[in-house]
């Protein structure tokens, strides 16, 4: 898991955060995170830019992009822990799953109780599909416009999308590819770079 940089940045905000502020702003995240990882993490940056100082949310992203399960819910768990440890990763990720779980149980009762005998229900949901789809890639651009901060990255974000769509190439090997590129690449800005 990704730490703060000293004891005492982490004490300031343990201080700051209780359990109850986690709790709240997890649910909040997790009643409004629509459209997968994405959006968590765009609502994360959001919610977490209050704090002093800030957890490293990049490491956050890095690290549960090759875990393998639910990728946001790696995120949650992973800011809960640099927040307050165990017992934070535990809340962060109870609080962020509680409102999808409620709403699901809400929707299968539903569904199987009145919906289910309808037919041709999967083309009456095209237009929420497509929606999704639409907020996915405005945060996926909100993300990269933060992250990306030179041309280069920026091509191998379009250079990696390419890649994924049209020679359907397995996205772990896509992920380890193009972080030896941006390891390299920084580490020969850096080189570059006058001191």
């Amino acid at each position: 898991m990704v730490r703060f940089s000293n004891k005492t940045e982490t004490k300031t905000v343990q201080s700051i955060l209780s359990y109850q502020k986690i709790a709240r702003m997890f649910l909040k995240i997790g009643a409004t995170a629509f459209g997968g990882w994405s959006t968590t993490a765009v609502l994360l940056e959001k919610e977490t830019a209050k704090l002093s100082p800030q957890p490293q949310l990049r490491g956050a992203i890095a690290y549960a992009q090759l875990l393998p399960g639910a990728t946001q819910v790696a995120i949650v768990a992973n800011v809960g822990y640099q927040l307050r440890g165990f017992a934070g990763a535990l809340l962060a990720t109870t609080s962020y799953l509680l409102p999808a779980m409620s709403l699901i149980t809400v929707f299968a009762g539903i569904y199987f109780t009145y919906v289910h005998n309808l037919t041709n229900l999967g083309s009456r949901l095209d237009g929420l599909v497509a929606a999704l789809a639409g907020i996915i890639l405005a945060n996926a651009y909100k993300i990269g416009e933060k992250h990306a901060t030179h041309s280069f990255l920026w091509f191998c974000g379009i250079l990696a999308c390419t890649v994924r769509l049209w020679l359907h190439i397995n996205p772990i090997f896509i992920l380890m590819f193009f972080g030896v590129c941006g390891l390299a690449y920084y580490a020969g800005y850096r080189k570059g770079r006058p001191s």
